[in-house]
C-alpha cells in the first residue's frame, strides 16, 4: 500500500468535501439526506479495482445499532447513507446475530470467534484471559499493524479487561460517558491512524468503535429527525430518569425518543462517511476489507425496557452485518441464511488468504455465503446473556439467560429460575405468543439443540480473568446505565 493515488481508470470516486466539512461543522439537515443517499449510492455503484485478495481491514463497530433502523434493512427514513452505499456495492447480512446484548461479550465474540461460554467474558467483573488469541494478535504476528480507536469505557484498555490485545496502538480517549458526543473525536483519531498506516507497506487493521447511538438519547437539531419536544421528553432525560417514567410514556414520547435515536444513527453514519473518504484518498479503499456492523441493538419498550442487557429477544441480539470486501464489489448480494458475528474472526482471515488450520472458532467462515454458497449456513445460531452488577442487590438487572435462534423458531431460557420461551419469528416476529406449553415436542428438541451448542462452546473454554473493579468504573457503568442509579 502507498499513498499515491491509483491511475485514473481505476480510481473511486470519494464522497465531497462539504459532505465531510458538514460533519465537522454541523450535519446537513434531514432535507438533504434523500439527495446525499443517491450521491454515496452512485459512488458506490461504480466499480472499484477489486481483483486482488484484500490487504487490510476496517473494522467498524456501531454500538447498540438495531437491525431494524438502517436503510438498507428496510427502514423507512433516511438515517444511514453511507451504510447503504456499502450494502449496495457489497454484501449484506439480512440475518447477522450478535452474540450478546451488550458490549463486552459481543465484541470480545467478534474478534476471537468464540460464543461468551467459550472466551468467559460474561459480566462486568471479568476480562479476556491472554490465553484467548484475537483477531490483532493474529493479524498482527502476520506483519499487520494493528490500531484500535474506542468510545465505549467498557472495552477500553484497562488492566484486565483483555481487549487490546494485539494492538500497536488503542486509544480510548474518547471514551467519556453517555453526556459526550464522540463521534467527531473517534473519526479524527481513525484518520489520524489511517494516514499514519499509508506511510508504510505494510498491511493493517484498523478497529473504530462508534458509541453515540448508545443511551443516552441526544438531539441533533441539524439532523432534524425529532421535534423540539414531545410531552414531557426533549431529549435532556438521562436514561435512569426515562427509566422511572418508562410505564407511563406515551407512544408519541417513545416515537420521539425513536427520532432522537434516529438521529443519532445519522450522525454517526456521517463520521463513517469521512472514514470511508480518507480511506480512498490514501489509496487504500481497493485493497481493504470494510466491515460494518453493530454489538447488540436496542429496546424501546419492545419487551417493558428501555435500553439493553437484559433480554435476548429480537430487538437486542439482531444486528446489521454489511461486508465490502475487493472481489465482492460491484454487484451487490443479500445473504439471506442465519449468521453470527461469531464468524467475523474466521472470514476475515480466509478473505486475507490466511491460513486458518491450527485456531479453534465456535462458527464457520462467511466467505462461502459471499460467493453465493449456503452449504456451511449454521441451522441454529447461540446467544447469551449473563450479566451481574457489580455491588448491587440480587434483582437489580441481574440477566442469566441462553437462547438459539434457528430460521424459524427461537427458544430462551433463563439460568436462574429455568423458565422457558419459544417464540414463531415468522408469524410473531415481535416475540408476544410464547408457545413453549401449547408446543412441547418442539421446545424439547430446540432444548436439546441448545445444550448441543452449549457442548460444543464448552469444549476448550478458557476460565476468563477475574477483577475486582475500582470505584471509578462502577460509576463509570453507573452512569452508562448498567448498575441502578
Amino acid at each position: 500500500m502507498t499513498t499515491a493515488d491509483p491511475p485514473a481508470s481505476k480510481r473511486s470516486p470519494v464522497l465531497p468535501r462539504s459532505w465531510h466539512r458538514g460533519v465537522m461543522r454541523g450535519l446537513p439537515g434531514a432535507r438533504r439526506a434523500g439527495a446525499l443517499a443517491w450521491l454515496i449510492l452512485a459512488t458506490a455503484l461504480i466499480p472499484a479495482c477489486s481483483d486482488s485478495t484484500p490487504r487490510n481491514v476496517l473494522l467498524i463497530v456501531v454500538d447498540t445499532l438495531r437491525w431494524d433502523r438502517v436503510g438498507a434493512y428496510g427502514h423507512d427514513r433516511n438515517t444511514s447513507p453511507v451504510m447503504d452505499a456499502l450494502a449496495t456495492e457489497g454484501v449484506r447480512f439480512e440475518r447477522a446475530y450478535a452474540s450478546a446484548p451488550w458490549t463486552m461479550p459481543s465484541v470480545a465474540s467478534l474478534i476471537t470467534g468464540l460464543y461468551p461460554t467459550g472466551h468467559g467474558v460474561m459480566t462486568a467483573m471479568t476480562g479476556m484471559s491472554g490465553k484467548v488469541l484475537t483477531l490483532a494478535e493474529i493479524l498482527r504476528d502476520r506483519g499487520f499493524r494493528t490500531g484500535g480507536v474506542v468510545s465505549n469505557h467498557l472495552i477500553r484498555s484497562r488492566p484486565g479487561r483483555g481487549f487490546a490485545q494485539g494492538y500497536d496502538t488503542y486509544r480510548g480517549s474518547e471514551a467519556q460517558g453517555h453526556d459526550h458526543v464522540s463521534t467527531p473525536g473517534v473519526t479524527n483519531q481513525a484518520i489520524e491512524m489511517l494516514r499514519d498506516f499509508a506511510r508504510t507497506d505494510a498491511p493493517f487493521l484498523l478497529f473504530v468503535h462508534y458509541f453515540d447511538p448508545h443511551f443516552n438519547y441526544r438531539r441533533h437539531p441539524e439532523v432534524d429527525f425529532a421535534p423540539a419536544r414531545v410531552g414531557r421528553l426533549d431529549g435532556r432525560r438521562d436514561i435512569h430518569q426515562l427509566r422511572s417514567l418508562l410505564k407511563e410514556l406515551s407512544e408519541a414520547e417513545i416515537a420521539f425518543l425513536l427520532d432522537l435515536y434516529d438521529e443519532e444513527i445519522f450522525f454517526t453514519d456521517a463520521g463513517i462517511g469521512r472514514l470511508i473518504e480518507v480511506l480512498r484518498e490514501v489509496g487504500a479503499y481497493d485493497s481493504t476489507v470494510i466491515v460494518v456492523t453493530s454489538d447488540h441493538g436496542e429496546e424501546f419498550r419492545d419487551h417493558g425496557w428501555l435500553g439493553h442487557t437484559r433480554t435476548l429477544y429480537q430487538e437486542l441480539v439482531r444486528v446489521p452485518l454489511i461486508i465490502s470486501a475487493p472481489g465482492y464489489r460491484g454487484e451487490p448480494r443479500v445473504v439471506p441464511e442465519l449468521v453470527s458475528l461469531v464468524s467475523i474472526t474466521p472470514t476475515l482471515l480466509d478473505l486475507l488468504g490466511i491460513d486458518r488450520e491450527g485456531f479453534r472458532f465456535h462458527e464457520s467462515s462467511l466467505e462461502g455465503h459471499m460467493r453465493g454458497e449456503v452449504g456451511d449456513a449454521p441451522a441454529f445460531v447461540l446467544t447469551e446473556v449473563g450479566f451481574l452488577p457489580p455491588g448491587m442487590p440480587r434483582g437489580v438487572k441481574r440477566a442469566f439467560k441462553k437462547a438459539i435462534v434457528g430460521k424459524r423458531y427461537t427458544l430462551i431460557r433463563d439460568e436462574e429460575t429455568r423458565k422457558i420461551e419459544l417464540y414463531d419469528l415468522e408469524a410473531d416476529p415481535g416475540e408476544t405468543n410464547d408457545l413453549s406449553a401449547a408446543r412441547p415436542a418442539l421446545r424439547d428438541q430446540l432444548l436439546r439443540e441448545l445444550e448441543a451448542r452449549l457442548g460444543r462452546a464448552r469444549q476448550g473454554a478458557i476460565p476468563p480473568d477475574l477483577r475486582h473493579l475500582s470505584e471509578e468504573e462502577i460509576e463509570s457503568l453507573r452512569a452508562l446505565g448498567y448498575v441502578g442509579s
